[in-house]
């Protein structure tokens, strides 16, 4: 009896250490991740797949976990080894990575190594799927980068300013102070959505990009309210 209790006193307290371990490295990780704005993003409803890479993608731009899935990357079922040109190019950054290894795979990559790779392929500019937005822009509002038909219904320069209006408002402090107070209903057509359709990024999150944008634009520029 006595060895029974000394044993399950062993595991409980190897599994408290692993858990205070794994809890430090989770605040260590938190002091040095940011979300595509450069915020420490809060926290995100865990995803239906466990890939990492998608999991962090979905954390770096705030996706609807219902929306987020290997489709981000992949044309058909996975097993079938087709990217869409996001995919590719991610791709492309993991095997440059990687390089001298016999195996290359996603799951090869640490969490730090994922985050380079992802800052990589949705660096300003680079437009997988050639539709004129680049994949951060595309990202942060909710489209796909790696498909040309999914696009904003508005022109790339005004997406551009709202991004630009979205950065100066994380370093200022003011996107933050926002979301602590709740920013609230989103309208999806302000960032280019057609009336139905469903955006990549949580709801939340665009009502907080709308409560930024709004006040520093003009009132013409935007749906009437209600729409």
């Amino acid at each position: 009896m006595r060895l029974r209790l000394l044993l399950a006193a062993v595991l409980l307290a190897g599994f408290f250490f692993y858990s205070w371990r794994g809890l430090g490295e989770v605040f260590r990780e938190r002091g040095r991740y940011t979300d595509a704005l450069g915020l420490i993003p809060a926290a995100t409803p865990p995803l239906r797949f466990g890939v990492p890479s998608l999991q962090e993608l979905a954390v770096r731009y705030h996706l609807e976990p219902r929306q987020a899935t290997c489709a981000l990357c992949h044309l058909g079922r996975v097993e079938s080894g087709r990217f869409n040109p996001f995919g590719e190019d991610y791709r492309a950054v993991v095997r440059r990575m990687l390089a001298g290894l016999e195996e290359q795979s996603i799951f090869q990559l640490s969490p730090a190594q994922i985050r380079q790779a992802l800052a990589e392929a949705t660096q300003d500019g680079l437009d997988s799927d050639g539709d004129g937005y680049d994949n951060d822009l595309e990202l942060l509002f909710g489209f796909l980068p790696g498909e040309a038909r999914s696009r904003p219904h508005l022109p790339v320069e005004t997406l551009e300013a709202y991004r630009t209006m979205l950065r100066q408002a994380a370093r200022d402090g003011r996107l933050e102070a926002l979301r602590r107070r709740g920013a609230g209903q989103a309208d999806p057509t302000l960032f280019g959505f057609a009336p139905g359709e469903v955006p990549l990024v949580r709801l939340e999150r665009l009502a907080l990009y709308q409560a930024v944008i709004l006040p520093a634009s003009p009132p013409a520029a935007f749906p009437p309210e209600g729409r």
